[in-house]
């Protein structure tokens, strides 16, 4: 079948009964998305980098049909059997209306082209998507990762208190040498843009990377909630349209 003109993103946050390293073991990827993250909570050791260890996982689909999607959505533990070991899950099956920047989902650098995103006006419960990585992992690279992992915690802690703000997490990436996400769900726009943009502490590591000391790479995507099921510590999205 033809491809649609724009792609589609499906997310599946799971909480397991037991932290589970990305180190020790390794997901398979479901057959229907043409990309797949699945990715561990960001948690920090001691010396501020990321465990790469949770019991909070999320996974984050890119189709080029809309069937796919649905599919994923309507029957997870079909597509996952790893679902069985869960004690919480949340699904949603959205439509990008806007990306840009460059992320490493697919094993390689792509700049503006990881998703296809509708040009269509969209309305709907608001998810923001981010991403950023490193041009090196290397030894002397280390304090960086640090740095930008805590201004990081430093930002989903301030989102958590912002209203119009309804859901946030990081999913960590580069334990296969490829970026994990952000999460961010939203009552409406404007708030996300006031927490985003305007005086706060995403605004203020915005500023400091503009030199490119704390990342190489970023990426940006919002998507509108089409469906969703499960519970992601009651159900979001119902929170989202109140």
């Amino acid at each position: 079948m033809p491809r649609d003109s724009h792609q589609w993103i499906t997310l599946h946050r799971v909480r397991f009964s037991r932290e589970i390293s990305a180190l020790d073991r390794a997901f398979e990827a479901p057959a229907p998305p043409e990309c797949w993250r699945f990715c561990p909570s960001l948690r920090l050791r001691e010396d501020g980098l990321p465990t790469l260890s949770s019991d909070l996982w999320c996974g984050l689909g890119i189709y080029d049909r809309r069937e796919d999607a649905e599919a994923m959505v309507s029957a997870p533990d079909a597509h996952m059997p790893f679902l069985a070991d869960s004690v919480e899950q949340w699904h949603a099956a959205l439509i990008p209306v806007m990306h840009r920047g460059e992320v490493n989902w697919r094993g390689r650098v792509e700049d503006g082209t990881a998703i296809r995103a509708t040009s269509e006006k969209v309305t709907g419960p608001l998810v923001v998507i981010t991403s950023a990585g490193f041009a090196s992992r290397d030894p002397d690279q280390i304090p960086r990762v640090a740095r930008f992992a805590r201004g990081v915690k430093d930002v989903i802690e301030f989102y958590r208190r912002t209203d119009g703000n309804v859901r946030t997490e990081v999913f960590a990436g580069g334990f296969d040498q490829r970026d994990g996400f952000t999460l961010s769900l939203w009552r409406d726009d404007k708030a996300m843009m006031q927490a985003a943009y305007w005086e706060g502490t995403h605004r203020k590591l915005m500023d400091e990377s503009r030199d490119g000391s704390i990342f190489d790479r970023s990426s940006f995507t919002r998507a509108r909630i089409l469906s969703s099921s499960g519970s992601w510590d009651g159900d979001p999205v119902a929170e989202m349209m109140d």
